[in-house]
């Protein structure tokens, strides 16, 4: 009944592992371990004192080792099969599985860690930290952004943690703050307990060879940023001058500085010691894009026929617009009719488009250019154009 069950056992396994068949035919001979040349093996080397060499030599070896006895074992039950002997097989195969593949432990790690953290040579200390790295499962450097906040009240919690584990060496980004002001005053960077600003948000900067944990840095004083022209300022002062702006072009209109509950910084701002105040540039602007006939090419039109001339507004500055009056002004009088009259809308949000259309009239013979311009207005006495040439077919 044994060999009865051991021939239906080889039977089975033949598909099972024809495809080591070919694999084995490419392997080296079985290699005899014990005439292996001699190196320190890794349990006898001193972390702490050997040099960096004599432990990568040490841990190659024990590789080496691993690798040879892997494939004599391997070899083993190969020819375990050839021959059709399962015991021999599967005590092979089993002393494959529980077969450990050398590795640098945790404590070793550690030592190597402060090995790197106390090496004067960069390029030693580069060489080591990217060995480790590559060698130990225990290696893996981890910044760490850290930020706790909580209110006299106890109802009110702030909270930021946030992690990079990276190799050694490479490029990473220092993440942004999610709340930049709050009951510390504002958002500076990330450093060390004590306050040292380090990074600024969104710095690129290198990975450490060890773990660090930066804490977020608050300042107190007065802050100024504006998302349209990139300008930012801090003062620590208790009386700050209220920063000038120049717009990006003719089509923003500065409207001032405002803090978060709608206050306008005048000329200065005064904030008492230890308090913070942030103020933003505040901006309209509308851009009137997209102008086109509908129906027909370009802005060619036919002469004496109702025509949809189509265009859009663009709201790219940092307030809502409010109110607005689209009105189209001919500068060929009769030339052009304007049928559906003045245009408005409640208001474009910022980042927001809105489309629209007039109903022209254009009288002409084919050829002639008609011009006209769009413009929008505000309630509070500001407009943007744009120019418009209509073509006679």
């Amino acid at each position: 009944m044994k060999q009865f069950t051991k021939a239906i056992i080889v039977t089975l396994l033949l598909l099972a592992i024809a495809s080591m068949e070919l694999f084995a035919q490419g392997a080296v001979e079985q290699t005899n371990t014990a005439t292996l040349s001699k190196k320190m093996e890794l349990s006898a080397v001193d972390f702490e004192k050997d040099s960096v060499q004599t432990i990568k030599d040490a841990y190659q070896s024990e590789i080496e080792a691993y690798q040879a006895k892997y494939e004599s074992i391997y070899n083993k039950m190969v020819e375990s099969y050839k021959a059709g002997n399962v015991d021999d097989y599967f005590d092979a195969k089993g002393m494959l599985r529980n077969l450990e593949c050398p590795e640098i432990s945790q404590e070793q790690t550690e030592i190597l860690v402060k090995r790197i953290e106390n090496e004067k040579d960069e390029a030693a200390k580069a060489d080591l930290a990217n060995w480790l790295y590559e060698n130990s499962n225990y290696y893996m450097p981890t910044l760490t952004f850290t930020k706790e906040d909580g209110a006299d009240d106890g109802h009110t919690h702030f909270s930021f943690h946030y992690e990079i584990a990276s190799e050694p060496g490479s490029t990473v980004i220092v993440p942004e703050m999610r709340r930049s002001f709050g009951n510390d005053g504002i958002f500076a960077g990330w450093g060390t307990e004590d306050g040292k600003v380090l990074y600024e948000a969104g710095q690129e900067i290198k990975m450490p060879y060890s773990d660090q944990v930066l804490y977020a840095v608050y300042k107190t004083g007065v802050m100024f940023n504006d998302s349209i022209t990139g300008f930012e300022s801090f003062e620590d002062g208790e009386t700050v001058k209220v920063p000038e702006l120049t717009a990006p072009d003719d089509s923003y209109v500065f409207l001032g500085w405002y803090d978060a509950r709608g206050n306008k910084a005048e000329d200065t701002v005064t904030v008492e010691k230890g308090q913070s105040k942030v103020f933003t540039a505040v901006w309209k602007s509308v851009l009137i894009e997209e102008v086109r006939t509908r129906h027909y090419k370009g802005l060619a039109v036919p002469t004496d026929k109702a025509v949809d001339l189509a265009f859009s507004i663009f709201n790219q500055g940092s307030a809502n617009t409010g109110k607005l009056t689209v009105t189209l002004v001919s500068e060929n009088g009769e030339a052009l009719k304007n049928i559906s009259g003045e245009l408005s809308t409640k208001g474009v949000r910022v980042g927001e488009e809105k489309s629209g259309s007039f109903r022209i009239v254009a009288n002409g013979n084919s050829g002639d250019v008609i011009n006209a311009n769009i413009v929008v207005a505000d309630e509070d006495g500001n407009s943007w154009s744009t120019p418009v040439s209509l073509t006679i077919k």
